[in-house]
């Protein structure tokens, strides 16, 4: 019977495990997301993988962890390790009010404060303990109390106040000491539930039982109660009773082993168990989510819990810390096991969600313990979800689908469905573009959308598709060319077309909206609006917020909240004050080339992701959720080289004179906004050197190289707030210009002036000495430069005259050997005339003696050769003198030809003048180049006259 009873019992806890958890899944969308989880790993933060606390600075806002090994530290930008000398492992921190670190481990405890360059250095306290058996405790517990700093191990509890430390005893065996409402209260086992005053310990009445449990957590409740986390459940202690918290909640939590308790809000609880993760309760016990390693978590073993100033959760883990981000009213779903696939659009329809994916369409009912079903026929790749008139439509690789519940019908088999829209003009009848056409569709009796018509005239592929407010059917094809069609009044071809992709302004505009009436392109640096009045598009004054962001796309939700993705996968809105705000969506979730948001229904909007979907509110003031302004802050300043320079500033109200010296001039700035739940950017500007404000950069830190003397201020601020944060500090001039150095220079530089006025004079002087001989000498040139040119004139006129006379001597010569060759025919011819006419007494008659006579005396005789000789002479002395200078076994007979043929005569000519026949010139001529050692090739006469050039 009894074995029955613990069957039943067993059977009853299963179920009722079951509703809890079905619980966690409600009937809305929001049920099926969870807060975005942020992992750092044990390679992010440099320790180990076990964080056996976690804290944040009321001050700075850094968070710290107590890691394996060693202290982190996270400013919100980068990590930070600190270590003991012992490399022991850090059980426990703590952080006063005043922003003191504390730390515990095996036998040793103390407190991190910073040294003169900002770093945290440690100092130990425990040589204040006069206690050998502490050495082997470990302090797993500190908690900072309005009397001091309590550092608590199972068997010890120490009160630091004042520099000193005071044991306080206990009245038995301890777990840990906690803090409620400034009330310390602590587990002493067997015995139960103390409260400590002072040094006394004051035991609880009634909690004996607690005294045999394991007590992990006590919070506040409702209005003076407490909230007792056991290893046997949740305990509600009020009105000095005690009762169970929430029966089927204590079995799940009796089964998950609770670790510990956090309460996030006044009605809102966190808890941290050994095998699974986290389960966060209302004030009722209901679990309102789960999150585990099967749906984010690194690791189901939770050591630590903190809540940060912004409401967001910090996780220590046995592997890893974890920040879930429950401050962001941003949502995902993710598909770990890869069903869904990449998500390309979402629909609500009649209270079920529908998923349009690569994998197909798949279904949700928005019911409890429901999971989403792939719809059948619908396998393949899925482009658009439209709700049009209460039908849904879907645009599928296969064709268009009308879908119902769980079912599918193809209407459409014209492949590739991209876009799907009711026309504004004609609002009985829907267009598509397609892979290959645009599509028309009517409804049918029964008023269902059915497939009508291809519209003939046009054919390519169309990706995006708006209607302007005069009728006209924009296309965005995808060779990125953009088309403006008109359709006929029975819509069944393009009646008009006017192609924009030969317009070079739009070349790298890729997307097409339409906002406000306008037809808008979205570009790289601007947005171009379609003038109807020029025809042409023209840079847009919509949207003056984002211009210059590099948009890739904009998403209207409505008139007064749209939506814009940079390139780089930035998520922005603008809200209907025209002011732009950064979400911190997961930019790395994108479907590339097919980014898609949707509004759902008047509360939410969806962004399709690669492994599932996120959930946004419409609502201006919850889409960012809870903001708490934190100032950036100037983390530390490393010099290059020179690291004992480097500091950390760890503030932004830096007021100490920051000076380096002249050669450390390369630094480093860091900086750093504590705010866990955004992306920030961060803009620069540093005052002195850059010219202004940087573009908006997801950097953590700047380097500055080579930076000349003098005061910088450097000016900072994030995406985040508009407030400045300043650093100010000071190159110093190299010693070699200080005051003394510039003293020096001064007088240095008269005695230089000094003595180079007196150089300059010298060297006027020396100067004026040598222009003078300058002149003289370049005067001395002249002069014999102009008797140069004077004999250079004489000898060329001589040379001339030379020519001349030759010319005149040539002429003469030819002149004589006419007249001798004229007077000797006419000689014989007056000769042969007695003979011709038989009259030899002719012979002796007085005229024909008288006509010879005159023939006779007028042909050359020796006088006239002897002048001729004697001019020719004259004439090429010079000629004969150098011919016979370098050929001096010439004859006279040999240089009277060369110079005949110097002067051009022909072979006849100087056998007339040699008195010889021209076959004895030929042959003086063969003599006389052998001995002038001439080549066969080379003109003898050419020779003689080039000769007085060659030599």
């Amino acid at each position: 019977m009894k074995r029955k009873v613990r069957i039943s019992l067993t059977i009853l806890l299963c179920n009722i495990y079951a509703i809890i958890y079905v619980k966690s899944f409600g009937q809305n969308i929001q049920d099926l997301c969870n807060s975005d989880i942020v992992h750092y790993t044990k390679q992010d933060y440099n320790g180990y993988y076990q964080n056996w606390d976690l804290v944040q600075s009321p001050s700075s806002k850094f968070i710290y962890a107590a890691n394996s090994k060693g202290l982190l530290e996270y400013d919100g930008s980068s990590w930070k390790l600190y270590q003991y000398a012992q490399n022991q492992k850090i059980r426990s921190v703590a952080v006063d009010k005043s922003g003191d670190i504390y730390t515990g481990s095996l036998g040793e405890f103390g407190v991190w404060k910073k040294n003169h360059l900002g770093e945290l250095t440690y100092q130990s306290l425990k040589q204040k303990i006069n206690d050998p058996y502490f050495v082997n405790e470990e302090i797993w517990n500190i908690v900072p109390t309005s009397k001091g700093i309590i550092f608590q191990s199972f068997a010890y509890i120490f009160l630091y106040q004042n520099d000193k430390i005071k044991k306080l005893k206990a009245p038995g065996n301890i777990l840990f000491v906690y803090e409620v409402r400034n009330r310390l209260f602590i587990e002493v086992l067997e015995k139960g539930l103390y409260e400590i005053k002072g040094e006394n310990f004051e035991k609880i009445e009634g909690s004996d039982f607690l005294g045999k449990e394991s007590i992990h957590t006590i919070l506040p409740i409702h209005q003076n109660g407490l909230l007792i986390g056991t290893s046997k459940g949740l305990f509600i202690f009020e009105n000095n009773q005690f009762k169970e918290f929430n029966r089927t909640t204590n079995q799940i939590f009796l089964q998950e082993q609770l670790n510990n308790g956090l309460q996030l809000t006044e009605d809102t609880y966190v808890f941290g168990t050994i095998l699974n993760g986290i389960i966060i309760t209302n004030a009722e016990g209901e679990i309102l989510q789960h999150f585990n390693q099967k749906n984010g978590l690194q690791n189901n073993t939770v050591l630590s819990l903190a809540k940060d100033v912004e409401g967001n959760l910090w996780v220590g883990m046995d592997k890893g810390i974890d920040l879930i981000l429950l401050n962001s009213n941003l949502k995902y779903f993710t598909d770990y096991d890869g069903k869904l696939g990449t998500v390309y659009d979402i629909a609500l329809f009649q209270k079920r969600l529908y998923v349009g994916t690569n994998h197909g369409v798949f279904v949700n009912d928005l019911k409890p313990n429901s999971k989403f079903q792939i719809i059948p026929k619908t396998q393949g790749q899925v482009w658009t979800l439209e709700v049009i008139d209460n039908q849904l439509l879907c645009g599928h690789n296969s064709g268009t689908f009308s879908i119902e519940n769980h079912s599918a019908t193809l209407i459409s088999t014209v492949t590739g469905g991209w876009v799907i829209k009711k026309l504004i003009k004609h609002p009985d009848l829907l267009i598509e573009g397609t892979y290959t056409h645009l599509c028309i569709y009517k409804k049918n009796k029964l008023g269902k959308w059915q497939f009508d018509h291809i519209v003939n005239g046009f054919s390519a592929p169309i990706r995006q598709l708006e209607e302007d407010s005069e009728g006209n059917i924009w296309v965005n094809k995808t060779s990125n060319s953009v088309s403006k069609l008109t359709l006929s009044p029975d819509s069944k071809r393009v009646s008009k077309l006017v192609e924009f992709n030969q317009t070079s302004i739009i070349e790298n505009y890729k997307n097409l909206i339409k906002i406000k009436d306008k037809i808008i392109l979205t570009g790289e640096t601007n947005l171009l609006e379609y003038d109807s009045k020029s025809g042409q598009f023209k840079t847009s004054n919509i949207l003056q917020a984002i211009q210059n962001q590099n948009i890739n796309k904009i998403f209207p939700i409505n008139q007064n909240l749209i939506f814009s993705i940079e390139k780089n996968g930035t998520l922005h809105f603008i809200n209907e004050k025209n002011e732009v705000n950064n979400i911190s969506f997961k930019r790395d979730l994108w479907v590339d080339d097919y980014e898609n948001m949707r509004a759902i229904d008047p509360q939410n909007i969806l962004l399709c992701t690669e492994n599932g979907f996120a959930i946004l509110p419409q609502n201006h003031h919850s889409i960012l959720g809870k903001q708490i302004p934190i100032k950036t802050i100037i983390r530390g300043i490393s010099v290059l080289d020179y690291p004992e320079k480097s500091k950390i500033i760890n503030t932004n109200e830096f007021k100490e004179d920051f000076k380096l010296e002249s050669y450390q001039n390369s630094i480093i700035l860091s900086f750093a906004t504590p705010q866990y739940s955004r992306q920030i950017q961060y803009s620069y500007w540093l005052e002195n050197s850059t010219k202004g404000w940087s573009p908006w950069q997801n950097i953590s830190q700047k380097e500055f190289n080579n930076l000349s003397a003098g005061k910088y201020i450097f000016h900072l601020k994030s995406s985040l707030n508009d407030s400045e944060t300043t650093f100010s500090f000071e190159i110093k001039q190299p010693w070699y210009w200080n005051w003394w150095s510039k003293l020096f220079y001064f007088f240095l530089l008269v005695g230089i002036a000094s003595f180079s006025l007196w150089m300059h004079n010298r060297k006027i002087l020396i100067e004026q000495e040598n222009l003078k001989r300058r002149h003289e000498k370049k005067l001395k040139r002249q002069i014999e430069q102009s008797e140069k040119t004077i004999i250079q004139i004489r000898n060329e006129q001589l040379e001339k005259d030379i020519i001349r006379k030759s010319e005149e001597l040539a002429n003469s010569t030819m002149s004589l050997i006419k007249k001798n060759e004229l007077l000797v025919e006419i000689k014989k011819e007056t000769d042969s005339l007695p003979h011709e006419i038989g009259n030899r007494s002719l012979r002796e008659h007085r005229i024909y003696k008288k006509i010879l006579h005159l023939v006779e005396s007028n042909i050359s005789t020796e006088q006239d050769w002897q002048i001729f000789e004697a001019n020719f002479n004259e004439v090429h002395q010079e000629f004969l003198e150098k011919l016979l200078e370098k050929f001096p076994n010439l004859t006279p007979s040999d240089l009277k030809l060369a110079a005949y043929l110097r002067m051009n005569l022909s072979t006849k000519e100087i056998a007339q003048l040699f008195n010889i026949t021209n076959r004895s010139v030929e042959l003086k001529r063969y003599r006389l180049r052998k001995k002038l050692n001439l080549d066969t090739e080379v003109n003898l006469g050419e020779f003689m006259m080039k000769f007085r050039i060659m030599t």
